[in-house]
């Protein structure tokens, strides 16, 4: 699977605002 954001999540204030991301990625990769 690919993700791909229009944005820099790096730059987001705080550590987790992009963890939904990650999220759905490992769902994915776990086949979810």
């Amino acid at each position: 699977p690919i993700f791909s954001v229009q944005y820099h999540p790096e730059a987001a204030p705080g550590p987790d605002d992009n963890m939904y991301l990650f999220d759905e990625f490992w769902a994915l990769m776990k086949g979810e």
